[in-house]
């Protein structure tokens, strides 16, 4: 099974007796660690002098403080092993957030800080997104890595990127626009859920992605990796915070599950949508009609049809 390895991991990897730790990172400023506890978990561990706060943990990382004389340790455990590999970025982040620390208090509010970022998506699985729902996610995040990142840089992008909103269009940015859908490779047509998704006055973009879904061992796009390889390109705390309360919102959340749903990208077609192209529009409905979903024939708006964006 492919792995997104990073360091951490394969420090991991090495194996460690319960109950040791190895220092970690490169501030000679704070006291870091990564090992097993007690229990066998793997944990990331912070040892210095700090005023400890109350912190809750999750069922997948458990929080525990312990007290040895004047010095404290804050330890972030993992319960769920099979979510290993999500893990290590969330410690590779606890380290980029500390890199210029020089104390340790600040340290341990910053820890905090990003911990409690990280638990929104670190959740027991209670609402799962369904099969067209992760093909639909992953259809806007390989536009927002491919298309939008390299056009208007990572702030803009996040700044534009309202589909997780569920409002109208799902980036939307200067005067132009872009709705994205994702279909599985064949499907002839594509559906228009309301009518303010190809609606407006300035002009856009209907963006086609085509999906085949393969076997779980296959070597293909997963929405776990997708995420986690966009989450590496956010180089700043801000940005990696509301590319995550973004997610929050569409429902995502890292599990072992979304593994079993692997896909290969068999097109993309981009549509310039301007007033010919064929759509409804709001004026054109009489206001006592309040949703309206249709579907496009795709063989129908060939000539609509752009080669680039």
């Amino acid at each position: 099974k492919q792995k997104m390895k990073n360091k951490i991991y394969n420090i991991f990897m090495e194996g460690f007796p319960d109950g040791t730790f190895s220092r970690i990172g490169d501030n000679r400023d704070l006291n870091l660690y990564i090992g097993k506890d007690e229990q066998s978990r793997y944990t990331f561990e912070l040892r210095g002098r700090y005023i400890p706060s109350k912190i809750s943990g999750s069922d997948v990382i458990v929080v525990t403080q312990i007290r040895n004389n004047k010095d404290f340790s804050l330890r972030f455990g993992l319960e769920r092993e099979e979510l290993l590999e999500y893990f290590c970025t969330f410690c590779e982040d606890l380290l980029y957030c500390t890199y210029i620390i020089k104390d340790d208090q600040t340290a341990y509010k910053s820890l905090v800080s990003r911990y409690y970022s990280w638990r929104k998506l670190f959740k027991p699985t209670n609402t799962r997104l369904t099969e067209m729902e992760i093909m639909g996610l992953i259809g806007e995040l390989l536009f927002f890595r491919d298309v939008m990142i390299p056009k208007y840089g990572m702030q803009a992008t996040l700044d534009s990127w309202t589909g997780p909103e569920r409002t109208h269009k799902d980036f939307s940015t200067d005067n132009v626009w872009y709705e994205i859908k994702s279909i599985n490779t064949g499907k002839e047509s594509v559906k228009i859920a309301s009518l303010e998704q190809l609606d407006g006055e300035d002009s856009g973009f209907l963006c086609v992605y085509s999906f085949e879904k393969m076997s779980p061992s296959y070597n293909g796009i997963k929405i776990n990796n997708l995420v986690e390889s966009i989450f590496k390109m956010a180089h700043n705390v801000a940005l990696k915070d509301l590319f995550m309360a973004k997610l929050e919102l569409f429902g995502f959340e890292f599990n072992t599950e979304n593994d079993n749903y692997v896909y290969s990208q068999s097109g993309q077609t981009y549509y310039k949508v301007s007033s010919r192209f064929p759509r409804l529009k709001r004026s054109d409905i009489p206001m006592s009609i309040s949703k309206v979903q249709y579907d496009i024939i795709l063989t129908e708006i060939e000539e609509f049809k752009v080669n680039a964006l």
